[in-house]
């Protein structure tokens, strides 16, 4: 068994442990999820009717 010359070496790795966990939590959570791509007018209106106002703007009549 080793003796550590620092006493607060644990504490410290304790912390640095914590921050990267959070810091990859929140890297993960920030990614945004894949754009979902339509083929076709009717596979994006089986989806839902209002989807097309909102990507082809408020004049979309379905």
């Amino acid at each position: 068994m080793s003796v550590s010359t620092n006493p607060f070496a644990n504490y410290t790795l304790s912390i640095t442990a914590q921050y990267q966990g959070t810091k990859q939590a929140i890297e993960e959570t920030q990614k945004k999820p894949a754009r979902k791509i339509y083929r076709s007018m009717d596979a994006m209106l089986e989806e839902c009717v209002f989807l097309g106002a909102t990507r082809f703007g408020t004049n979309y009549i379905a």
